[in-house]
């Protein structure tokens, strides 16, 4: 019994030193413009991150994330105003859309239905039976092959 309660209280002790140990990180300013420079795509260059862009554009909008950062915003809010000027393209991962889903499942449910379609055609062929001929079809091909043979010889 004692050794029960004391492997009980050991686990209290680790569940509550897991809950407490994980306490989200508190991101510095610094890092909150990395993340956010790092997510929006420069306007004017090719594929890269407002962050890892020297333009003068890239520059500017640094510095307006820095400047939204010192005013208090949330990054949700300095996102928002960024997506209200430029559209949802101007995350280089863009939030998916309800009908973007469609894009990756409209491909997995054709092939599921493409297997489901080839199973039961081979689960079928299986099951086939041999037809034997009718007495009529018997007497038609015999009488062809006679013609043949005639024909040749």
């Amino acid at each position: 019994m004692n050794g029960r309660i004391l492997v009980a209280i050991a686990l209290l002790v680790l569940a509550a030193a897991l809950v407490f140990a994980a306490r989200p990180h508190e991101a510095t300013a610094d890092e909150r413009i990395d993340q956010i420079t790092t997510e929006l795509r420069c306007p004017v260059c090719q594929g890269l991150s407002v962050k890892d862009s020297s333009s003068e554009t890239a520059r500017q909008m640094r510095d307006l994330v820095a400047q939204r950062v010192r005013e208090g915003k949330t990054n949700a809010e300095i996102e928002a105003e960024f997506r209200a000027s430029y559209g949802d393209w101007i995350f280089l991962s863009p939030p998916l859309a309800s009908w973007s889903g469609l894009i990756w499942l409209v491909p997995i449910v054709a092939v599921a239905a493409g297997l489901v379609l080839m199973t039961g055609r081979l689960r079928g062929a299986g099951n086939l039976q041999p037809v034997e001929p009718s007495a009529t079809q018997v007497a038609a091909l015999r009488d062809r092959v006679a013609r043949e043979e005639a024909a040749e010889g």
